[in-house]
Parts: structure tokens; C-alpha cells; sequence
């Protein structure tokens, strides 16, 4: 039968005419199939007017029409709020839209400029005169004496599941679009509202499938069920960075891309919409404390106005509502926090969240998902309205604020903060970017300089130092100065009245107030050479608009060579060592400095170039391929690693090794696996996962924690297991042991790493502090040992003198303290209470000093007996009965910045943060914090991609 005739006749089962005669009644009938409706249900739906007796123009297109049913009323996917924003455009002259970038996914970012039409006639008048005043090149009596638009920017949904947001955009641009009257066109005859429709479409597009995935014909009132997502949810980008704690840092390409479109539109008004459990109701600014110093004067003062006004048009509507409650105001990393550094008036709107569909909170009230926008709808218009009637005092405030970012030193270490030119170019071109990209003024020394005092990175003051040309120079004294202080001030310090109010907190056991992370310094978090200090006079300097990053020698250069050397202080390295074993060549790791006779650019003399400790060396005798030459070349080029090509196997120096010794260890290529969905943390695993994939350019296999059974883990030999793994690991111990003993690499990251240190443990002598409280004077000792200076006793050696060779192992422990590090200690305090009492007092997120061991192949490409910035945050403390590679520092020393009590320091001080321990023939590597936190933390991102592509070389069996 043709399939047309077997279509027609299984319509005439399904449709019956009104001549079709009726079925008796026990003959089943075949119900018409009808779409399971998407959103809100008839049965909880909400009605209720966005704008209640709003004039529209009927010439412009709704969203409803765009969307084929009521605006609000279920997720409208990313392509769908495009559309709707491209009928206003098309059918209203007051909206404007431009694509300013694109998502890693390739979808459009784009904002809509909506103001009146006269104002669109001069907007690239008002857009120019907003950067001077912005520049500081105009006061804001001139600003206003122009009597031009300030720019509103509205930002939704960086959090692509938290859903109200982005779907608010579209009514609401239809009714700035749309609507008629005094009001808005007042409104509109004073502002440009930059209308930034879904800052997050990646992330919306991942939830939204889940939703529509998991919806029924019957909607869920259950705020915990899975059709409101499941594991990863939609909250971070592609590669799951949460964007909203990326504003300081801009490794996002969404984030960085804002930056230029905001730097374009400086805004005086910064609004970012957002979502929370569903079982609240809505919080708006004004802030909590703490609060960071250096936002502007009147912040406090314009949030309240805006608070106010909105509250009152709450109140007509019924809805709950808070503020200053658990929002703070001190980390900078955040949206509104950005524009508020900048001198807009930053608010944030946290909406109660449904997710799509009605949801029931405690008290049994249902709200639907079209109320919830509506929510997001009243905040927005009430603070665009309440900002176009107060313009001109909050433009004067804006202005004094970016006036006071160029005279303003206040506790201050220096008045420029200054950076060193490093062999990581990489490293350093990404921190010069990052800051100039987000408008801040960056100087280069043209000659060297000497400055009398300063501070570097390591909390380490000194005095008369001698900085090369070349050198960076961030002054504090510029429009952009808050951004300045805040994002490299070493310890910003938190009001009295704060601490002392935490402080009882804590002591009561309630929980800390600070809702993110207490310390941030982003040179620090780079890894930079960086200092504060005291300019001196007569300093030539040149702007600085981009630093361009070196690239090795073109591919001729590099054909012909005995070998091929890349330096271990660049990280690009490291990617060259990744690229080169991904194309089948044999590489190698130094473990010691070695000197080689390079060719020199332009066939001039050779030079001899010294390579540190974990630099990489390709032999050519090794490496048999008739492309050998092609393969290199392809390597150098995607790393864009500085590779040399080397003339002799001789050492240079004749005093390091000879290029074919056995200082040299033969790497393996990595096969990476990282383990993913629940119960690990998603945003850690963005963070690693884009390190090995974008940043290593290796592939990456994703498997499935859930999935387990169908795992064969000989495929791989690096293992990485993100923090929240601890029950994947006790679940599968036992065939990861056998995978490790066998050759493989295990990387555990944070609180999986704390979950290995447990007694009889399969994979781990570490062991939590709380565990070994009777053996810390033990662990004292060896951390003593492995302190102490290396000394020779000739008497003692040769037996000429009378000095004893030293305290036996079994004595140690009997003089040391009973604390590492500590110092003092509650007299007669049991142990454990004393433990359990000291981590209530643990750290959110701070940055302490650690300690590098210099003979631990992990810590390749660091100085030699060097320290470094590390990032920190809980209640658990590792303990290594081995010497770790990088240890955390004593008690008067270990903290840099950020809030840590006496009693968490006594903790943390002389703990393990990496380790790295042998089994059988494979190894564990356990990094006590994440070492790619927030993807910023390049300073010790390095320890990471050592382990994956140096790890493999380093077992004791392939």
C-alpha cells in the first residue's frame, strides 16, 4: 500500500465527520492527539496585565504574536526572544539592535538600544559625550548643559537558568517599544536604555531543553522535581563558567565582549536581573554589608531611592519583597558590582525562580511562571523611571566619582602598581588585556627606574628597587582608579563593626555573613611579577593599548635542527608539549636547568640559551617520522610557544647536562578523562575541563559518574576528579586503586582530594587534621625538617669534634609543638573540641602564601625554592605524611589577604595544598583547593596542566 493511502486511512480512524455513525459503546474511541502545552497550565495560569491600562501602538508587533501565546507564559528560547526584539525593530522607531559578540556555541549576544527617535538621531552624539565623562574629560556640568540621554544598561539572565529574567526582556522592550503617553515618552526623551535581552543564551538554550525535555500534560508544583532541570542545569556558559563572578577577570568570551560594548554606552544606570529559590520571594538592593570601600559615596543613597519606588509598586500588586538582607557588597567579580565600581547605580534583582511552570511554595501559594516575570517586568520599569527622574543628581554623583578615582590613595601601598615583564608573555599580555579592555590606563617605562619603597605580590616589602624598561605601570590615579584598587589592592580590610558582628556569629555557630570569597587580587590570580609602589618624578611613560604576545621562530627557522627546546617559564609550553604528542612526537621533560646552542634568527651566530627546570626537549634521532620537521612546526604554531631549535647535543655551559642524559625523562601522551554530572561540582568542571580542552588544546572525554558500568578506564591515563566527587570515589575505590597501581594518574581537586585522607583509605595516605590530632607533632616535625637549611657538619662527619649528629626520628616528635605552626594553643583544651571550636572560624575564600618544592616534578616552570599565591576556602586541612609540592606556609606568614581568624590560620599553617604520592606504578595528585579556580587563578593553573601532560611521563610503569 502506498504510504499516502495508509496516511489517508489512518486519518479517517482518528477524524470522524458528523455523518460518521457512533460507536457502540464498548467500542474504543481514539482521542485526536494535541502538543503537550508548554509553561503555565490552564489551571494555574496568570492573567494579570503587565502594564495595566497601558496605551499601545498597534502598528508594533507583540511578543504573543512572535511566541503563539501570552508573553511570559513558558520559555521562549534564545532564537525566539531574537525574533521578537527583530519585530520591534521592524515595526517601532525607537528600537535599535546590534550584535556585539558571540557565545562559544556561536550564538548572537546582541542588545537593543530603545529610546525616542529624536535621541536615536544623536545617539552617537550622546554615546561620545557619555565616554568623556566617563574619560574625565568632561564635568558633568558640561555633561548636562548638552542636555543629552544617560544610558540605562539592563542585563538579563547571566544565569541561563534562572529563566524569568531573560524572558522578561521581550515585553519589556515591547513595552518601552510600544507603549504611549507622558510617561514613557519622558522616559525616553532622557535615556538610551541598552538592553542586554539574555546575557547567557548557551546556558538558557541547555535548561530550556531539560524543561521542555521533562514537561508532561499535568504541570509539577514540586520546586525539587527534575523537570526543573538536572545536573549541569543552565547557570553557566558552554564550558559552565558561572559569568557572573567573571567580571574582574573576563575569561569568558561573552564577559570580555561586553566589556567593549559597555565601554562604548558607559551606563549610569546598571541593572542585572536574576533568579533564587523558588520557595522565596524577590530581593532588590540596597546591599547588605560588608561592603567594599571604594564603590562610590552614594551608592547606599541612590539604591534606597530606586528601592523605594519599586517597593510602593510591589505593595499594588501584593508580592513579598526584602532587601539588605544576604546580598553583600564586597567582591567585585560581580555584575552590578562592575557597573557600580564604574559609577553606575548597580542593582540586582533575585527573583523567586519557577523555572517554566507554576511551582508551590511552603505556604501553598502557586506562582506561576508568568507572574515570576511579571516580578522581573514592575522591578525593571520602576528603576528605569525612577532613574530617568532623578538623571541629572545621579549623573553629578557618577561624575564625582570617576573625579575621585584620579586623586584618591587611601591606604594604598603605592601610587602605581607595577609589573615586571615575566618569560610567561602569555601570562602577562592576558593581565595587560584584561585590564585594558575593561578601560583602565596601562603605561610602559621607556627607560629604567628606581622607586624607593614598595610592596610585591607576596606581601614582601622592600625598599630601593631598580625596574627594567619595559615595565607596566597602573596608576591609581585615573577615572578608572576604583577598578584599580579594588582589583589589585593585596588585602582589602572589612569595617570593625562588621568583624565584630561576624565574629559573635561565628562564635555562636550561626555561619559566616560573607557570601563570597574575602580576598581577590587579579595580579595575583595571574601570576604576575607585580608590585605597589611609590612612582618617582620625571617618569617617561607610553600608553599601552594591547601587548602583543611573541611567537616562536617561523617554520623554516625551526627545520634542519638537531633538536627542538621551549622554555619552561612560558605556559605556552606546555600546550607545545600537549600539541607536539598529540601529532605522535616524543618529548621530554628537564628536570634540572639545562644550557643549548640555539640557532639565531636571520642565520646569525649561534647563542647559547639557558632553559629552567621542567622545560621541554623534542630529540630528533627519537623521533623517525620523514615530517618530523612539519609535525614541529605545527606544534610551535598552534601553542604559539617560543620553540628553539637547537644546534648540538652538548651542553652549552659545560656545566649542565649533556641534551641526550638521562635528565630527561620521556613523557606519554596524554589521555585525559574528567569526570562529570552528579554529585560533582559543574563549575569546577568547567574550569578544568576548558583548561585541558581550550587552553591545552587536548581532547577531553567527559564520562559520566552516573554512568559508570560502562566505563573502561585502561582507555585513559589521567584521571580528573572535580570537587564534590568524595561519594564517586568511595563508590569506585576500589577499580580506580587498581587503574592507579597499574600506571595511571589521579587528579583530585578540593574536597575530593580531602575525600581520599581517610583512615585505611585505598588511594591516599593524606589525612584530614581533624583525624590526626594526637600524631600533629609528628607532622610538625617533618614540616620542620623539610624547612631547615641544608648544612654540612664536617666535624661531625669525619669525627673531629665532639657535636652530636642530631635528634633520632623516634624522639622528634617529643619537643615539638603541639600545633603546626600554631604557636599557642588553650591550655588543657580536649584535642578534638579545640579543633571543632577553631573550624567554625574557616575561611570562605582567601589567598595564602604557599611553598614550592623545588625537586617535585609538578612544579616545573616555578622559580627554585619559590612561593606563590594560592587559593583557599573551608573548614578541611590536609595532611601529608610526605613532603608536599607545594605547602602552605607558617603561621606568621601563610595569609595574604582576605578575612582568616587567628583560629583558622593556627589550622591551615603548615598544611599540604598539593600532593603528590606514588602507588604501585601509577600516583595521586591532590590539590587541597582548586588550582583553575574560576578560571582566573593562571598562577597556579600551571601545577594543573603539569599533572596532565607531564603526569602520564612521570609513573613507574606505562
Amino acid at each position: 500500500m502506498p504510504i499516502t493511502t495508509a496516511l489517508s486511512c489512518l486519518a479517517l480512524l482518528v477524524v470522524q465527520t458528523s455523518e460518521t455513525p457512533s460507536a457502540p459503546d464498548s467500542a474504543p474511541v481514539l482521542r485526536p492527539h494535541v502538543p503537550i502545552r508548554l509553561g503555565d497550565d490552564a489551571r494555574n495560569a496568570y492573567d494579570v496585565p503587565f502594564f495595566p491600562g497601558a496605551d499601545y501602538d498597534p502598528e508594533v508587533t507583540t511578543p504573543a504574536a512572535v511566541f503563539g501565546q501570552p508573553a511570559g507564559s513558558r520559555i521562549a528560547s534564545h532564537g525566539e526572544v531574537l525574533r521578537a526584539l527583530q519585530a520591534l525593530e521592524a515595526t517601532s522607531d525607537r528600537v535599535v539592535l546590534g550584535q556585539y559578540g558571540t557565545t562559544y556555541e556561536g550564538r548572537p549576544l546582541v542588545i537593543a538600544l530603545i529610546t525616542s527617535p529624536e535621541n536615536h538621531a544623536r545617539l552617537e552624539e550622546a554615546a561620545a559625550a557619555a565616554r568623556e565623562l566617563h574619560a574625565g574629560t568632561l564635568d558633568a556640568d558640561g555633561w548636562l548643559a548638552r542636555d543629552l540621554p544617560a544610558f540605562a544598561w539592563m542585563g538579563y539572565g547571566i544565569h541561563g537558568d534562572e529563566t524569568s529574567a531573560t524572558e522578561a526582556a521581550a515585553p519589556f522592550a515591547y513595552h518601552l517599544a510600544a507603549a504611549r503617553g507622558d510617561e514613557i515618552e519622558r522616559v525616553l526623551d532622557r535615556t538610551v536604555i541598552v538592553l542586554d535581552p539574555c546575557l547567557n543564551p548557551d546556558g538558557r538554550e541547555r535548561i530550556r531543553s531539560m524543561v521542555v525535555q521533562s514537561s508532561g500534560f499535568r504541570a509539577n508544583l514540586d520546586d525539587g522535581a527534575m523537570q526543573r532541570g538536572r545536573w549541569p542545569g543552565g547557570r553557566g556558559n558552554h564550558f559552565l563558567f558561572d559569568m557572573n563572578r567573571d567580571w574582574m577577570a573576563g575569561e569568558a568570551p561573552e564577559t570580555r565582549a561586553r566589556w567593549q560594548v559597555l565601554s562604548r554606552y558607559p551606563p549610569m544606570l546598571f541593572v542585572d536581573a536574576h533568579e533564587m529559590s523558588g520557595l522565596d520571594t524577590f530581593l532588590f538592593y540596597p546591599q547588605a554589608d560588608p561592603r567594599n570601600r571604594h564603590l562610590p559615596k552614594r551608592l547606599d543613597f541612590w539604591q534606597r531611592a530606586l528601592a523605594e519606588d519599586a517597593g510602593r509598586d510591589f505593595d499594588r500588586y501584593g508580592w513579598g519583597y526584602y532587601t539588605r538582607e544576604w546580598a553583600d557588597a564586597l567582591y567585585p567579580g560581580y555584575s552590578d558590582a562592575w557597573g557600580s565600581l564604574n559609577g553606575a547605580i548597580g542593582m540586582l534583582y533575585e527573583q523567586g525562580r519557577t523555572i517554566g511552570a507554576p511551582l508551590e511554595r511552603d505556604s501553598g501559594e502557586v506562582v506561576s511562571y508568568r507572574e515570576s516575570v511579571h516580578g522581573q517586568l514592575v522591578a525593571s520599569w520602576a528603576n528605569v523611571r525612577t532613574f530617568a527622574e532623578t538623571r541629572d543628581g545621579i549623573a553629578r554623583d557618577y561624575a564625582a566619582h570617576r573625579a575621585r578615582g584620579a586623586t584618591d590613595l587611601d591606604g594604598l601601598d603605592g601610587d602605581a602598581f607595577v609589573v615586571r615583564p615575566s618569560g610567561d608573555v602569555e601570562r602577562d599580555a592576558r593581565f595587560v588585556r584584561t585590564l585594558t579592555l575593561q578601560g583602565v590606563r596601562i603605561e610602559r617605562a621607556e627607560a629604567a627606574f628606581e622607586v624607593p619603597r614598595g610592596v610585591d605580590v607576596l606581601g614582601n616589602a622592600f625598599e630601593a628597587r631598580t625596574f627594567d624598561a619595559g615595565t607596566w605601570v597602573v596608576r591609581a590615579e585615573q577615572p578608572s582608579g576604583a577598578l584599580v584598587r579594588t582589583y589589585l589592592e593585596f588585602d582589602p580590610r572589612l569595617e570593625l563593626g562588621f568583624l565584630e558582628e561576624e565574629r559573635a556569629r561565628l562564635e555562636r555557630g550561626q555561619g559566616s555573613r560573607v557570601y563570597d570569597v574575602s580576598a581577590w587580587n587579579l595580579a595575583r590570580q595571574a601570576g604576575v611579577d607585580g608590585a605597589w609602589v611609590d612612582l618617582p618624578d620625571g617618569l617617561t611613560l607610553t600608553p599601552v593599548d594591547a601587548v602583543l604576545e611573541p611567537r616562536g621562530p617561523e617554520p623554516a627557522a625551526l627545520a634542519g635542527a638537531y633538536a627542538w627546546a621551549a622554555p619552561a617559564e612560558d605556559t605556552r609550553s606546555v600546550r607545545f608539549a600537549a600539541q607536539a604528542m598529540e601529532l605522535g612526537v616524543a618529548v621530554h621533560v628537564s628536570d634540572e636547568p639545562f644550557a643549548a646552542r640555539v640557532a639565531a634568527p636571520g642565520g646569525g651566530p649561534a647563542e647559547t640559551v639557558r632553559f629552567g627546570r621542567g622545560s621541554f626537549l623534542v630529540r630528533r634521532h627519537e623521533n623517525v617520522a620523514p615530517d618530523v620537521d612539519a609535525r614541529i612546526a605545527e606544534a610551535a604554531r598552534t601553542s604559539g610557544a617560543r620553540v628553539s631549535p637547537v644546534l648540538s647535543g652538548r651542553s652549552a655551559d659545560g656545566e649542565g647536562p649533556d641534551l641526550g642524559g638521562q635528565h630527561f625523562e620521556l613523557l606519554a601522551a596524554p589521555r585525559v578523562a574528567l569526570v562529570t554530572n552528579d554529585p560533582v561540582s559543574p563549575t569546577e568542571v568547567g574550569a578544568l575541563w576548558r583548561a585541558v580542552d581550550e587552553e591545552l588544546g587536548l581532547p577531553v572525554t567527559l564520562l559520566d559518574a552516573q554512568g559508570w558500568r560502562r566505563v573502561d578506564l585502561d582507555r585513559y591515563n589521567v584521571l580528573v576528579v572535580p570537587p564534590g566527587g568524595g561519594a564517586f570515589l568511595d563508590e569506585q575505590s576500589g577499580s580506580i586503586a587498581d587503574w592507579v597501581e597499574g600506571g595511571g594518574t589521579l587528579v583530585t581537586v578540593g574536597s575530593s582530594a580531602f575525600a581520599l585522607a581517610v583512615e585505611d583509605g585505598e588511594l591516599s595516605g593524606n589525612r584530614l587534621r581533624r583525624d590526626v590530632l594526637d600524631e600533629l607533632p609528628r607532622y610538625a616535625w617533618r614540616t620542620s625538617r623539610e624547612r631547615a637549611r641544608t648544612e654540612v657538619d664536617l666535624d661531625a662527619l669525619y669525627g673531629r669534634g665532639a657535636a652530636a649528629p642530631g635528634v633520632a626520628d623516634d624522639d622528634a616528635g617529643d619537643e615539638a609543638d603541639d600545633a603546626p605552626g600554631s604557636g599557642v594553643d588553650d591550655e588543657g583544651a580536649d584535642a578534638a573540641d579545640l579543633d571543632r571550636w577553631r573550624r567554625r572560624f574557616s575561611p570562605s575564600g582567601v589567598i595564602l602564601r604557599g611553598e614550592l618544592d623545588a625537586e617535585s616534578w609538578i612544579t616545573g616552570g616555578y622559580a627554585a625554592a619559590g612561593e606563590l599565591c594560592v587559593p583557599f576556602s573551608g573548614s578541611r586541612v590536609l595532611m601529608s605524611k610526605t613532603r608536599p609540592a607545594v605547602r602552605l606556609a607558617p603561621n606568621d606568614r601563610v595569609r595574604l589577604g582576605g578575612l582568616l581568624w587567628p583560629e583558622a590560620r593556627a589550622r591551615v599553617a603548615d598544611s599540604a595544598w598539593l600532593t603528590v604520592e606514588t602507588m604501585g606504578r601509577g600516583q595521586v595528585v591532590s590539590f587541597a583547593a582548586s588550582p583553575v579556580y574560576r578560571g582566573s587563578w593562571r598562577g597556579t593553573q600551571r601545577l594543573f596542566l603539569n599533572a596532565v601532560v607531564v603526569g602520564p611521563g612521570m609513573v613507574r610503569g606505562r
